[in-house]
């Protein structure tokens, strides 16, 4: 197993343009965006209305970094051969499916602290404004639960489905009731501290049965599944 993490850390981390690149652009993006509110100085009601914010940030980056990654970098993978040629060799189908969940979930929290930590970092710096609190903290952990669970559902379906313009179609489903449902769902709840939690333990929820759902269904996956590509 730690062979597969090792090669899939180094799949991942030596490639600018599919990983560093994007990893790089969202994080600019989030750090304009949080240093122009954070420069208006919230107060009482306003914190709250960034702390939601926050809260729909986080699960509409990792799930658009975890889109580009897989896309990009792990669905290759799959089509030219080379998890098959790692399959041929030894490793088994279960231990890879997991090992490269875990990869790709330390990955993704690296690039979610590093989202909340450039932009504090220049929040402090220049305004002398910091917002790194204990419900930033409290986000952090639930959006990574979620994150893993997304992670599992998303691997799984690469593992899992045979055709890759199904998987492309399903990415994007999942990307649009993450993103889209979730601003809906952030819109439609009382802007108070109360219901933040409520969307926090929501998040939480989802994750802990996206993960269960993959370790259940993730048993039917042999090799053949993953062999048998049809591509586009």
């Amino acid at each position: 197993m730690k062979k597969i993490m090792k090669y899939n850390f180094r799949m991942l981390l030596t490639s600018f343009v599919n990983f560093y690149f994007p990893a790089i652009l969202l994080i600019a993006i989030i750090t304009f965006i949080l240093y122009s509110f954070v420069s208006s100085g919230p107060n009482e009601a306003a914190e709250l209305i960034f702390n939601r914010m926050l809260i729909l940030m986080a699960i509409s980056m990792y799930t658009m970094g975890a889109y580009m990654i897989l896309n990009n970098l792990v669905i290759p993978e799959k089509t030219t051969g080379r998890i098959e040629l790692l399959l041929s060799n030894g490793f088994e189908i279960q231990p890879y499916l997991y090992s490269s969940i875990i990869v790709g979930w330390i990955v993704m929290e690296v690039e979610l602290v590093l989202m909340f930590i450039i932009p504090n970092i220049i929040t402090s710096t220049f305004l002398e404004k910091s917002f790194f609190t204990g419900s930033l903290f409290k986000i952090i952990i639930f959006v990574s639960v979620f994150g893993f669970g997304l992670l599992s559902i998303m691997y799984y379906l690469i593992f899992r489905i045979k055709r890759i313009s199904i998987i492309n179609n399903l990415f994007f489903i999942i990307g649009f009731i993450v993103i889209f449902g979730g601003s809906y769902l952030t819109s439609s709840f009382p802007v108070t501290e109360q219901f933040n939690d409520i969307l926090l333990w929501i998040l939480l929820g989802v994750g802990i049965f996206l993960f269960f759902f993959t370790v259940i269904a993730g048993r039917k996956i042999t090799k053949e599944t993953v062999v048998l590509t049809i591509p586009d």
